[in-house]
């Protein structure tokens, strides 16, 4: 039994974390259509991470639908998004997203990515522009500051990962902080 790190990372944020988280543990990490042929039973923690789409975890389901929760000890999992992190987040995650049978075995936790267009699929392309055309539509300053930013990100790529943002989900692991 042990320990594996898997992720689903559309731009490369999600990815970054995982690897990082993986190092500090000293065990693997996979992308996840890697994992989705592993047996993964054989893990008593699994530490899943993925985008953060619409309030969703992208691929959270498939990894729940494979794990045998009498097995698996702990699924600790890590939403990456590119918006700030704001008090409730991560139990508005755990709300959405994991069913109250499956709360004791799941902890939620929330890391900045970034945002960076170019690296988009043809979808979310589109559902971006659809934002920013949005955001064009209101006058210079009826936009928020977030609208600003997110429009200066277009051209800009942001990147807000810090190797620092995984120490709460390092520290509960370890047994050094029982939030929540």
């Amino acid at each position: 039994m042990g320990t594996i790190v898997i992720y689903k990372s559309r731009t490369g944020y999600t990815k970054k974390y995982a690897d990082w988280i993986a190092e500090e543990l000293g065990c693997q990490s996979y992308d996840y259509k890697s994992a989705m042929s592993l047996d993964l039973s054989q893990f008593d923690t699994i530490i899943f991470g993925g985008s953060l789409h619409a309030s969703g975890i992208l691929g959270l389901k498939n990894i729940k639908k494979k794990l045998d929760f009498s097995k698996t000890k702990k699924l600790l999992v890590f939403a990456v998004g590119a918006t700030p992190p704001v008090a409730g987040l991560e139990k508005m995650l755990t709300e959405k997203n994991v069913g109250e049978e499956e709360r004791s075995m799941v902890k939620i936790f929330y890391m900045r990515g970034g945002f960076n267009y170019d690296r988009l699929n043809l979808v979310d392309k589109l559902l971006m522009s659809m934002m920013k055309r949005g955001i064009m539509k209101k006058k210079e300053d009826e936009r928020t500051a977030d609208e600003k930013g997110m429009l200066a990100a277009f051209d800009y790529p942001l990147d807000f990962t810090n190797r620092k943002n995984i120490r709460p989900i390092i520290n509960y692991y370890r047994g050094d902080d029982h939030v929540g």
